[in-house]
């Protein structure tokens, strides 16, 4: 924990990496989707009267598809790598070592699916129809099998099931409570964009195959969407009882704030979904009326869809990154079992020491928050502290650090009174009113004197 840390101004690390991921995980879902839909294509063109008509469709889905994955879905990737591993290097590490072998399987699976997509797509005027097929159902196991190893990492992080920090069996982590539920979300979710993406490509063929097209696209869409709700349920009931306190009932804390966004966001993800069955069925009903333009905006609303349900999943491990092992700003929980440990010096327990931070400095105070807080916080932008600190009084404030863990979605505060002064200082200061450790220190005695 506590290395120096990537502090985001306005946007904060945490959302740089949510906004990343997000626009990754259509495209990786698209990836592996598409590779049903080529298969399947493939088959459903080699028994109708007019099957080139077909395959050129599908010769200009596997051209816009290769560019939007294999370009997008890269560069995006490495930017999920990147981003963590400034945003939160005690949970990368975590992650690396305990799956170390799985990501290198997952790797290797990259490297195929890419391998045998360009051996489909370069090999289009010279290989078999026979083979092209083959190549298809290749690539598609081949990718699907990478989501089977993401998934299990992905799913660890909210549900460990049996893993603990005693207990590092891989097998425990891997296929946690929340791994085969999510498994049927993702390879539904998976259908769904694939179908979504043959209307868009389908808009540039001719109307009269542009129907048969939006058609065959549409049998992708509405049972893996109509499917999804029963897979929710699974879902639902393999989280933590605490996410569905967190749903009902929103976080009320010692400051009487109130945590909902988890709840908006599911349901974001669940209106979304509905648009989209809405949506698909009408361009069913109109096929020659679609634009190009309406096609691109539903699967837009994918996007937004996937936004929710991400957010949701992200939010219910609040306040940790890996639930029940280790916080969102690297404290690990076992220490903060021990009130003790938690209430010596702060820098005498990190693993990284800044310079200038002199007690009671405002420096002091800044680093602070910069360890412990911008995680999750900014100053004045996402989640901004400005804004949730406008009124504090040091006496509110550091009685709000004594009690931070009990909001519900915040670590413990981890330091002495010191500390806490330092902290509590610095961001009253933030609004223009200069205070210094050495007065909240001297408040909080005048207050603490009978």
């Amino acid at each position: 924990m506590n290395y120096p840390v990537w502090n985001v101004p306005i946007l904060g690390s945490g959302l740089v990496v949510a906004i990343i991921a997000i626009i990754h995980i259509l495209i990786s879902h698209l990836a592996v989707g598409g590779g049903a839909f080529l298969a399947v294509a493939e088959w459903w063109a080699s028994r109708q009267a007019d099957p080139e008509r077909i395959r050129a469709f599908l010769r200009k889905f596997v051209t816009y598809f290769l560019v939007y994955t294999t370009v997008f879905g890269a560069t995006t990737g490495v930017g999920i790598w990147f981003s963590i591993q400034l945003a939160n290097p005690e949970a990368t590490s975590l992650l690396i070592h305990q799956f170390v072998f799985a990501w290198a399987t997952e790797w290797v699976t990259f490297i195929g699916e890419l391998t045998v997509l360009y051996f489909y797509y370069y090999g289009w005027h010279t290989n078999s129809r026979r083979m092209q097929l083959v190549l298809a159902i290749l690539y598609f196991v081949i990718a699907w099998f990478s989501l089977f190893i993401i998934n299990g990492i992905l799913t660890f992080m909210l549900t460990p099931g049996g893993w603990t920090l005693e207990n590092r069996d891989i097998v425990a982590g891997f296929f946690n409570p929340g791994y085969w539920p999510a498994l049927f979300i993702r390879t539904l979710v998976m259908l769904t964009l694939a179908g979504l993406f043959g209307f868009v490509v389908a808009t540039r063929v001719d109307d009269d195959l542009k129907e048969r097209i939006i058609g065959f696209a549409a049998r992708f869409v509405v049972p893996a969407a109509l499917l999804m709700p029963l897979f929710a349920a699974w879902y639902w009931f393999s989280l933590p009882v605490e996410t569905h306190t967190m749903w009902h009932n929103g976080i009320v804390g010692v400051a009487g704030g109130r945590l909902e966004a988890i709840t908006r966001y599911s349901w974001l993800a669940a209106i979304t979904g509905g648009l989209i069955v809405i949506g698909t069925l009408i361009i069913a009903w109109k096929p020659r009326a679609t634009t190009t333009t309406a096609a691109i905006a539903l699967l837009a609303t994918a996007q937004l869809s996937m936004l929710g349900g991400e957010f949701f999943r992200e939010m219910a491990r609040k306040p940790f990154v890996i639930r029940g092992v280790l916080y969102s700003n690297g404290l690990w929980k076992a220490p903060s079992k021990a009130p003790v440990a938690l209430d010596q010096p702060y820098f005498e327990s990190t693993r990284w020491e800044p310079d200038h931070a002199t007690p009671g400095s405002a420096a002091h105070g800044e680093w602070i928050y910069r360890l412990q807080c911008a995680s999750c916080h900014t100053l004045d932008g996402y989640r901004s502290l400005a804004a949730r600190t406008a009124q504090w009084t040091p006496g509110f404030g550091d009685r709000f650090l004594q009690n931070l863990n009990q909001q519900g979605v915040m670590p413990p505060f981890q330091g002495n009174s010191q500390d806490r002064a330092a902290l509590v200082a610095y961001l009253i200061s933030l609004h223009g009113k200069p205070v210094a450790a050495a007065e909240v220190e001297a408040t909080l005695a005048k207050e603490a004197k009978p």
